[in-house]
C-alpha cells in the first residue's frame, strides 16, 4: 500500500520518482472527480494536469494540513470552478461579439442600401435635361422657391411650375422600385433623406 503522506515528503525534497508514483496513482481518481465538474472529457483532464504540474512548481511552498488526497481533491475542485468562471466569461464575450457583429453588420447593409439609392437619385437628376435640372436644384438644393427661381431665369412661375412637375413625375417613375425603402426611411430612420423624400413620395415642393 503506497504511503501518500510519505509520498508528499519525499516530492517536497524534489523526488521526480515519488511525484510520479503520486501522479499514476491519483490521477484517474481526480479526472473521475474533475468530470463531475466539467463534462468535456479532455478539458477535466486539463484541469488535472495543471493541478499536478501546480503541484510539482510550487512543492516547496505548498502546506498540505491534512493529506495529500485531499488536497488534490481540494485543488482539483476549485480548478474546476475556476475553468467554469473562466468558460463563462468566453461564452458571454462570445455572444457580446455576434451581437455587434450583427449590429454592425445591420448598420453596414442600412448604409450601403443608403448610398445605392442616393447615387440612384442622383443619377435621376442628372439625366434630367439641363434646363430642367437647373430649375429643380434650385428648389432642392437651393430652397428657393417657386417666384424666386423665376426672377433668377428670368421665366414665368408657370414655366417653372411644368419643370418642376416633369422632374418629380420623371424621378418618381424612375426610382418606384425605392418607394418601399423611402417610406421605411422617413418613418424609422429619419435621417438626411428627408427631402428627398418629401419630393419624391410625397411630391412637396416650395411654390
Amino acid at each position: 500500500m503506497i504511503d501518500l503522506q510519505e509520498i508528499a515528503l519525499k516530492i517536497r525534497s524534489g523526488d521526480k520518482h515519488a511525484f510520479e508514483v503520486l501522479f499514476r496513482h491519483s490521477y484517474g481518481t481526480m479526472c473521475g472527480y474533475a468530470k463531475k465538474y466539467i463534462a468535456d472529457t479532455d478539458e477535466a483532464e486539463g484541469v488535472v494536469q495543471d493541478v499536478f504540474v501546480n503541484f510539482w512548481e510550487k512543492r516547496d511552498a505548498i502546506e498540505i494540513s491534512d493529506s495529500v488526497e485531499a488536497y488534490l481533491y481540494r485543488s482539483v475542485r476549485n480548478s474546476c470552478l475556476n475553468q467554469l468562471k473562466h468558460n463563462h466569461v468566453k461564452a458571454k464575450y462570445a455572444m457580446e461579439q455576434v451581437s455587434v457583429f450583427k449590429n454592425t453588420e445591420a448598420v453596414t447593409t442600412d448604409t450601403l442600401e443608403d448610398l445605392e439609392l442616393q447615387q440612384k437619385i442622383d443619377a435621376c437628376v442628372d439625366s434630367l435635361p439641363i434646363e430642367r435640372r437647373k430649375i429643380f436644384k434650385l428648389s432642392r438644393e437651393d430652397g428657393l422657391k417657386y417666384k424666386e427661381i423665376a426672377n433668377e431665369l428670368n421665366i414665368s412661375i408657370k414655366t417653372v411650375e411644368n419643370q418642376m412637375g416633369k422632374a418629380l413625375k420623371h424621378l418618381r417613375t424612375h426610382l418606384a422600385e425605392y418607394l418601399p425603402f423611402l417610406v421605411w426611411i422617413i418613418l424609422v430612420l429619419k435621417n438626411n433623406f428627408m427631402i428627398w423624400i418629401g419630393v419624391i413620395v410625397f411630391g412637396v415642393v416650395n411654390i
